[in-house]
């Protein structure tokens, strides 16, 4: 039997927030006047493997609902993605592009320094493939010189500390040295040598670098985080060096990445998760279909949410709306009481006061949660899978 979860009196105001610039009006109502100065936006794009390939279709619409990107950030697949963009492709042409990354080309064993160093060699795959690929796309550019301003983030070996490529200082870094080291995954491929240091995949611990959009002065900032995980469903496992490499990854990934949420994911970021999840980080995944998963997520999130809606081209909204069933301002958090434990983990959690402890018990505080992070934490530190989120 399932028992309704139990709730405190909602102290939170069910109407989503408005827009904070000028202009913005009530839900279809005209485009803003062109008087009105646009916000100055940054586009963040996440790390996530070969699920990077839904970057493409968040892109596609934003170009779809002709709303305007000044700067881009990106972190590992996401600043091969976002440098791309950068440099004046659009999503067709991304498109053509990552048509060109192959798994079985780019991920070719370093079987002979295998033989005659063992494990004393840095990586398991050869990484002058890869690289020699971002400089075809990338050929002589240095990140200040893209169409648009690039920023991307790597982690120094030596230090430990992040390094902010397209940040003074590191403006004049060839694009496609800075694009590797930012998705250089450690054991993976060699890490890259930039100015004395080695550079590691920046996604080790900021996967979503909404620190550097916030650090940037973004008025609005449009997120495209590949972390969404299914905690309910488990994993299969498979005894080889790969598979727990790319799944340590992962979930090391998730858990410092819920604090970046909790921190910077703030009134002005529009944060979009598309459902991506069941492709892994070295899959290779039908490209179109990712692509198609990116852009859906996208079109949803931007037209309904009370950041966006109103700076999108309406005659697009209107199309897009003839397939979205509701709008997506909220997450709704649900118990199982028959599983809970009332263990208090997730009122400690929850960055948004979601649950309320009571003497009995932790509860569901708010069932429209509309200040929630989309982190997932509350979820993935259940330790009985009591709690399921909705719409996110």
């Amino acid at each position: 039997m399932r028992l309704g979860c139990v709730r405190a009196p909602r102290t939170v105001n069910p109407t989503p927030p408005r827009a904070k610039w000028p202009g913005a009006g009530p839900a279809g109502a005209a485009e803003i006047p062109p008087a009105v100065p646009r916000p100055r936006t940054v586009l963040v794009l996440g790390g996530g493997g070969m699920k990077g390939f839904a970057h493409i279709g968040a892109i596609r619409a934003i170009e779809r609902l002709g709303l305007h990107v000044d700067e881009v950030v990106g972190t590992s697949m996401g600043a091969v993605m976002g440098a791309i963009y950068a440099a004046g492709l659009d999503s067709v042409r991304m498109e053509e592009a990552a048509a060109e990354i192959s798994v079985r080309e780019f991920f070719k064993l370093n079987l002979l320094k295998f033989l005659v160093r063992g494990y004393r060699h840095a990586s398991v795959y050869k990484g002058k493939t890869y690289h020699d690929f971002l400089r075809r796309l990338l050929p002589r550019a240095a990140c200040q010189e893209l169409v648009k301003p690039f920023f991307c983030n790597a982690l120094s070996l030596e230090t430990g500390t992040m390094r902010y490529f397209g940040l003074p200082g590191s403006s004049q870094v060839p694009a496609a040295d800075a694009v590797y080291a930012s998705s250089c995954l450690p054991t993976i491929f060699e890490p890259l040598e930039i100015e004395g240091e080695h550079y590691i995949d920046g996604g080790m611990a900021e996967t979503l670098c909404l620190k550097l959009a916030h650090a940037r002065k973004a008025e609005l900032v449009i997120a495209v985080d590949l972390s969404l995980r299914d905690h309910h469903r488990r994993v299969p496992y498979k005894a080889s060096l790969p598979h727990i490499v790319f799944q340590t990854y992962e979930i090391m990934g998730n858990a410092v990445h819920e604090h970046s949420l909790h921190r910077y994911a703030g009134n002005n970021v529009v944060l979009l998760k598309p459902k991506v999840s069941h492709f892994g980080l070295l899959d290779a995944p039908p490209l179109e279909e990712v692509v198609r998963l990116g852009e859906r997520e996208a079109l949803e999130g931007l037209t309904t949410h009370p950041l966006t809606r109103y700076l999108c081209d309406p005659a697009a909204v209107r199309e897009v709306e003839r397939s979205i069933p509701a709008p997506r301002d909220y997450v709704r958090l649900d118990v199982d009481m028959n599983a809970c434990i009332h263990c208090g983990v997730c009122a400690v959690t929850c960055a948004t006061e979601g649950y309320a402890a009571v003497p009995w018990g932790d509860v569901v505080r708010k069932v429209h949660n509309y200040e929630c992070t989309h982190d997932g934490a509350c979820e993935r530190n259940c330790p009985t899978h009591a709690i399921r989120l909705h719409n996110l």
